[in-house]
């Protein structure tokens, strides 16, 4: 009976370390690839250096983001370590969106309003005017939503600006439907390159 015993935890032990769920390094490994179940990880935590509340002004015009770092989300297929967040869009003193409580539940994942993990080390797709290749940086998506078909990408560099932690950014706004006629405009502008915020 001890031997019976002994065979079933073995064998239960060896189950276990076998349906284990394979952790992928998110700067190496492509998501496209990612197997069922798996961990898609920020392994090098590439991603904290983008978390926190980042300010842009520009007279009485701000962009506000917020990001925070969401471990382990679920996305259907994978799991995945993800930054999630919102974003308040000040025009002339008055606000035109505010998405800044999505940051406040990280487990909205891939429904927040700014989110994503893509990290890059090189300049070919949609870089800031003093972006060196081989240093990482992030493209994340930006949602509009009360015009419900606007998205954009956000792509963010680390800086160092008069002594204050900093990230430089180009948004570019896209249409995602089909229209007849004129596009509507997004609540944020088609684009704003070279823009800092400054960490609060």
């Amino acid at each position: 009976m001890k031997k019976i015993i002994v065979t079933i935890v073995i064998g239960l032990i060896f189950y276990n370390c076998k349906a284990q769920s394979p952790i992928l390094n998110m700067e190496v490994n492509t998501k496209y690839d990612a197997p069922n179940n798996s961990y898609y990880k920020d392994i090098n935590n590439v991603l904290n250096n983008f978390e926190g509340t980042w300010l842009y002004t520009n007279g009485n015009t701000s962009l506000k983001i917020k990001l925070v770092k969401s471990l382990k989300y679920f996305n259907g297929k994978y799991y995945e370590d993800l930054l999630v967040g919102g974003y308040q869009y000040i025009k002339d003193g008055i606000e035109k969106i505010n998405t800044l409580s999505d940051a406040n539940d990280p487990s909205i994942g891939r429904n927040a309003g700014i989110r994503g993990n893509n990290i890059y080390k090189s300049c070919k797709y949609l870089p800031i005017n003093d972006c060196v290749d081989g240093e990482k940086n992030l493209d994340l998506s930006i949602n509009d939503i009360p015009k419900n078909g606007h998205i954009g990408d956000l792509r963010l560099f680390k800086r160092t600006i008069n002594g204050q932690e900093a990230l430089k950014a180009n948004i570019i706004m896209n249409y995602l439907r089909d229209v007849n006629g004129e596009l509507p405009n997004p609540t944020l502008p088609w684009k704003m390159a070279n823009i800092v915020l400054i960490k609060q």
